[in-house]
C-alpha cells in the first residue's frame, strides 16, 4: 500500500494514542492530527521527556504529527464562567505544540451568533490566542461550526494576527443547514488546516447528521477545487465521529480522496 496524501484525526480510531496510531500507519496515513485536550496526549499529563517519547514513537511509526487538536467540547469559548479554564488548556496545547513542532493548533470557539459576537468576552479571546499563536510561531485554526463562516472571518479580520486561522469542516457546516463551499471565499488564505467529512444536510429546525464520506451531500470534487482556489496547499484530514467500522470507512475514504487528488 502506497503511502497517503490524505491525513487523519487519530481519535476515528479510538483513545488510545498508540493504537489509533498503530492503525494509521497500517492504512498508510502518513499525516496525523492528535487531539490534546484530554486523554493521553493532555499536556498537563505529559513531561517533558514524555513529549519527546510521544514525538519519537510517532517518527517510528513514520507518521508526521502534523496538527494538534484543542477542541474543549461543551459551550467551549461562548461560556463566560469557562473562558478563563480554556484559555489556560489552550495554551498549554499552543505550548505543547511549539516544543514539539507542530505547525497547527485546531480548535473550536464555540456558537459564533450575533450574541456571542457582541460579547466582549470573545474579542478577549482572540486576542489572548493571538499573542500565545504570536509568541510560539504557531497557527491556531478555528473550526468553521457553530455559525455562519463570514462571522469567522469577520472576527478574523479584526483581530489581524496572521497566527489566527480557519479549519474548515464542511461536514460541520451541512449539518447546521450551511451551504458547504459558499463560506470559503470570506475565508480566502486564512485556511490552514481542512476537514474531509462528509454530511446530509440539515435545514430550518431540523440538524442534519455526519455520513461516511462520499454518502453524503457534500461534492467532493468541487470542494477540493474550491480549497485550492482559497490557497490550501495541504492535504484535507480525514475524520469520522460516528463510524461503526471506522477502520473500512476510513480506509474507503482515504482511496476516495487518493483518487480525485490523483485526478487534480
Amino acid at each position: 500500500m502506497q503511502p497517503s496524501r490524505v491525513g487523519v484525526v487519530l481519535d476515528c480510531f479510538g483513545p488510545d494514542v498508540r493504537e489509533a496510531l498503530a492503525t494509521a500507519g497500517r492504512l498508510a496515513f502518513r499525516r496525523a492530527e492528535l487531539p490534546a485536550a484530554s486523554g493521553q496526549a493532555d499536556p498537563a499529563r505529559l513531561s517533558s521527556t514524555g513529549r519527546r517519547h510521544l514525538a519519537r514513537v510517532f517518527r517510528n511509526c513514520g507518521v508526521e504529527l502534523a496538527a494538534l487538536g484543542a477542541d474543549l467540547g461543551g459551550l467551549r469559548f461562548a461560556d463566560s464562567a469557562a473562558v478563563e479554564r480554556c484559555l489556560d488548556k489552550t495554551r498549554q496545547i499552543i505550548d505543547m505544540a511549539a516544543e514539539l513542532r507542530v505547525p497547527v493548533v485546531t480548535s473550536h470557539l464555540g456558537r459564533l451568533d450575533e450574541v456571542s459576537v457582541r460579547r466582549a468576552h470573545m474579542k478577549q479571546v482572540l486576542e489572548e490566542l493571538a499573542d500565545a499563536a504570536d509568541r510560539c510561531s504557531t497557527f491556531v485554526a478555528f473550526e468553521t461550526a457553530g455559525g455562519e463562516p463570514e462571522r469567522l472571518a469577520a472576527m478574523l479580520h479584526e483581530i489581524g494576527c496572521p497566527w489566527l486561522a480557519a479549519c474548515y469542516d464542511p461536514a460541520s457546516l451541512m449539518i447546521e443547514g450551511f451551504d458547504p463551499l459558499a463560506g470559503m471565499a470570506p475565508l480566502a488564505d486564512r485556511i490552514v488546516a481542512a476537514r474531509g467529512r462528509d454530511a446530509l444536510s440539515g435545514s430550518a429546525g431540523r440538524a442534519g447528521r455526519e455520513v461516511a464520506l462520499g454518502e453524503g451531500h457534500l461534492d467532493l470534487p468541487a470542494y477540493l477545487a474550491a480549497l485550492d482556489e482559497a490557497g490550501y496547499r495541504d492535504v484535507p484530514f480525514l475524520r469520522r465521529t460516528e463510524a461503526v467500522d471506522p477502520v473500512a470507512e476510513l480506509a474507503a475514504a482515504r482511496a476516495r480522496l487518493e483518487r480525485l487528488l490523483a485526478r487534480g
